[in-house]
């Protein structure tokens, strides 16, 4: 748990900075989508009179922003300067030791293009795997179940798969949260960063996974406890957009952590002890 332990430690020091910069973004996500869907809608499958694909998708997929796609474009946009600004706020914070919001136009500047780089290749990926499971679980409950609700046999292999699915996917995905810190920080093009970063985590694979892990792990218990619960509509984007802030200070500050990290590079943000 070594940067699990590492990035609360860094978060106690910047939540107050961090929180508001995510404010935004979250919100949006709260509002128009369910957090972690392509395994927390399971309980919703549960009871679900499948006869399609369709039927499936629109449980992973939030149907609305998807055939009204400015949802979508307000997400992206929203994320991307949210997550830029908070790089290099962190980035700057580990270089000179200050915890500050001076410049915000200029902060957003200098990582806005690693950042965009990397949500864009990284959201492409994201929608391709949400498809890929919602053929799978297609696939799976016509094999199983056939038309109708879904037999408990086949929720449960269900849930397996996605969930081993999702874990392996992590792990490839492991490297893609040093593309921003390398291009940010060294000055990478994202070619370069894209092939030093495999060497990086290399280092440190089950650590850097474990870390990544946690968050989502936390969301989707909370969510699929959110699913069983007769809350009012409100409570229920209220509750998705404190998951989605969750999830985003934790993985940018993640992100600059191991990359320090894992870089050798000095942070000035710790107070070394001489004792």
């Amino acid at each position: 748990m070594t940067y699990v332990s590492k990035t609360f430690s860094y978060l106690v020091k910047s939540l107050r900075l961090l929180v508001p910069i995510a404010l935004l973004p979250a919100l949006l996500l709260g509002m128009f989508s369910k957090p972690m869907s392509f395994i927390t809608f399971i309980p919703s499958y549960g009871a679900t009179d499948v006869k399609s694909f369709g039927d499936i998708a629109w449980l992973i997929f939030d149907k609305y922003s998807f055939t009204h796609i400015y949802p979508v474009i307000l997400i992206f946009v929203a994320l991307t300067l949210s997550c830029a600004l908070s790089l290099s706020v962190i980035e700057k914070h580990f270089r000179i030791g200050k915890l500050m919001l001076k410049a915000p136009v200029q902060d957003v500047n200098s990582s806005l293009f690693p950042t965009l780089k990397t949500l864009a290749v990284m959201a492409g990926i994201y929608l391709a795997w949400k498809f890929v499971l919602t053929g799978i679980a297609t696939l799976l409950h016509f094999i199983i179940s056939g038309q109708g609700v879904p037999s408990h046999i086949n929720i449960a292999v269900l849930a397996v798969i996605i969930a081993a699915l999702f874990l392996f996917s992590l792990y490839l995905c492991l490297p893609s949260i040093l593309w921003s810190p390398l291009m940010l920080t060294f000055g990478y093009s994202f070619v370069d960063a894209f092939i030093e970063a495999p060497k990086l985590t290399g280092k440190a694979v089950f650590k850097l996974l474990t870390a990544l892990i946690f968050p989502f792990a936390i969301v989707i218990l909370l969510q699929c406890v959110v699913e069983f619960l007769p809350l009012h509509i409100a409570a229920v984007k209220a509750i998705a957009t404190v998951e989605y802030l969750f999830l985003i200070v934790y993985i940018v500050s993640f992100m600059m952590v191991a990359a320090f990290d894992l870089t050798g590079l000095d942070r000035r943000d710790i107070k070394k002890s001489y004792v």
